[in-house]
């Protein structure tokens, strides 16, 4: 048996694949233990999850503003120094780096103690963390596609994304029961990552009237502390009830996108694995402010492979539409779910798991 410590904290998009890789490892027979943040969303995504051993670091976003930029180098250095005690401590093999703001100061204390350090890049575009840690890394796994500079021979291997076991297509109609929905519903679910989205919230709101008029109902998660929207009804023109529904926080996402006929979401790494485990046809509105616009590289590798639209924020007039269509047009979402069939093969934790044994035990130099 060996020892993980898994990086994963400050968004979903890091936790929920560390959580996939950690569930993987345990029942592989190893243990694994998890470095979150300790803000309040870290909390509520993981809180489920009671049998985990679960370690918050210190740690915040690097700033250009000075004064932030003083205390992110005073929290890097809390950091750094809580890491390095508590690798000590747990006796570490490998640490496993997700990426996210409080994965840096545990990342250099594991090369400070000479501990391999494995990273996991989600998106099409390297991110921080594995441009600037990748040169002391054992192992990067990376998208299929995505090439890394000045890599080392054998460093790199190509994996699909790491999805939990919880994630995947469950029943139609006690998924839609499950929120309040009638079975009939064609509902169209709204995601905004982890945080919600405001710009999203705000079309479904604004559009739900029109929504109605084309026989969708609306299931809406739009963040935590962005709960200011009423849940309203209408009268469709086939004479039921429509409905839309604003959720701040879905802790069954499951259950959200098994309910869906249609989901229209922003284009994180992780929204789109669970998408093509699900088989739910989407429209994609990458955020544009991801760092080197990883979002919008995501998801036009996704269209390319025929598993949904992408509606870029600047177009956002031309969403509902696009909506329409999904809904109207059944040869569209019956080659979008095959599509999406093809995407989710790559998507196989095991062949992770494996090489991670491998390193901890030192079959791989």
């Amino acid at each position: 048996m060996s020892n993980f410590i898994i990086l994963c904290g400050g968004t979903g998009g890091h936790l929920a694949p560390g959580l996939a890789v950690g569930q993987s490892l345990i029942e592989a027979g190893h243990k694994a233990s998890f470095v979150i943040s300790r803000k309040d969303v870290d909390s509520r995504l993981i809180g489920k999850y009671t049998d985990l051993n679960v370690i918050k670091a210190p740690g915040m976003a690097l700033s250009k503003n000075p004064i932030k930029f003083l205390r992110f180098l005073a929290e890097l250095r809390r950091s750094i120094a809580f890491g390095i005690k508590t690798l000590k401590k747990e006796k570490v093999d490998v640490v496993i780096s997700f990426g996210g703001f409080n994965s840096l100061g545990f990342s250099l204390a594991s090369i400070w103690l000479g501990i391999p350090i494995v990273l996991h890049e989600a998106n099409r575009k390297a991110g921080k963390a594995t441009r600037l840690l990748g040169r002391f890394a054992k192992r990067i796994y990376v998208p299929f596609g995505v090439k890394i500079p000045r890599r080392k021979s054998g460093q790199v291997k190509y994996s699909g994304y790491p999805i939990r076991s919880e994630i995947k297509k469950l029943p139609e109609k006690e998924s839609k029961e499950f929120f309040g929905f009638d079975e009939s519903a064609n509902l169209l679910v709204v995601l905004g990552g982890s945080q919600g989205a405001l710009v999203l919230n705000d079309w479904a709101n604004d559009n739900f009237e029109k929504l109605a008029e084309q026989n969708i109902d609306v299931l809406c998660v739009c963040g935590q502390g962005k709960g200011k929207y009423q849940d309203r009804e209408k009268m469709s023109p086939d004479g039921k009830i429509r409905k839309i529904k604003f959720l701040e926080f879905c802790d069954n996402m499951a259950s959200a996108m098994s309910a869906s006929q249609v989901i229209v979401a922003r284009a994180g790494a992780g929204t789109i694995a669970e998408l093509a485990r699900c088989r739910i046809p989407s429209a994609l509105i990458p955020y544009p402010y991801a760092a080197d616009n990883h979002q919008l590289e995501n998801a036009k590798c996704f269209e390319r492979q025929g598993a949904c639209v992408v509606v870029e924020q600047t177009k956002l007039s031309t969403l509902f539409d696009e909506v329409k269509e999904l809904f109207s047009n059944t040869n569209l979402r019956t080659r979008m779910i095959k599509n999406l069939s093809r995407v989710d093969d790559q998507n196989d934790t095991s062949r992770i798991v494996a090489d991670l044994s491998a390193i901890a035990s030192g079959e791989i130099e």
